[in-house]
């Protein structure tokens, strides 16, 4: 894996973290507005106090956004004192630890599972594993959401480029070049939506579990 030695400061300094996160969000609208956009997805395609679950939450900032809204929140990570942050934090939030792709919960308990600029830390293979763990997650007829990074074409391209070789890995690099959509249609979400923000930057994508499983 390719070292990234900004993404390692970045990651042992929260202030240098969240000032290149406030930067990468201004086309969005900011770092609060970044953190609510798979919320604002989830919420009016869910019940009132609907289970939902924040795969990769980390210290919780897109967990909030569901709070907010009345959801009951589940954040699952992989890392103890991320999720004892986000308790801390965000004291409505139920915490799991474990992995995105293997996740330690029953099946069928969330109507609704959001994971927020995380896939692409993930190699395809564990990419693939962390979708179809998810709708196995799900409720007939749940949602799953996903913002993350997508390939920008042209004079905009060359930012993404040199961020992505400044903090981020090469799964990153992997990822912009794969078709999260067709994934999710792989795996066997339907109902996939795409929309593409940022300037062309992020992907906001949502799929629906359905309600019949295929025919055999």
């Amino acid at each position: 894996m390719i070292r990234r030695p900004l993404r390692t400061f970045a990651y042992g300094h929260p202030w240098f973290y969240d000032l290149v996160t406030g930067i990468s969000a201004l086309p969005v609208g900011g770092s609060r507005r970044l953190r609510h956009l798979c919320a604002q997805q989830l919420a009016p395609r869910l019940p009132p106090q609907a289970a939902v679950l924040d795969l990769c939450c980390g210290g919780g900032a897109a967990s909030a956004a569901l709070l907010e809204r009345g959801f009951r929140v589940t954040g699952l990570d992989c890392s103890r004192q991320a999720l004892e942050r986000a308790a801390r934090t965000h004291p409505g939030l139920l915490t799991v630890q474990g992995l995105a792709e293997k996740p330690p919960l029953a099946p069928g308990q969330f109507a609704g599972v959001q994971i927020s600029l995380a896939l692409h830390e993930f190699p395809r293979p564990a990419r693939l594993e962390l979708l179809a763990a998810a709708l196995g997650l799900l409720q007939p007829g749940g949602w799953f959401v996903a913002l993350d990074l997508h390939l920008t074409h042209g004079p905009l391209g060359w930012p993404q480029q040199w961020f992505v070789r400044l903090f981020e890995t090469d799964t990153a690099v992997d990822f912009l070049t794969s078709n999260l959509a067709a994934d999710l249609t792989m795996v066997g979400y339907g109902s996939v939506i795409r929309e593409i923000l940022a300037m062309g930057s992020l992907q906001l994508v949502s799929a629906r579990k359905p309600f019949l499983a295929p025919a055999p």
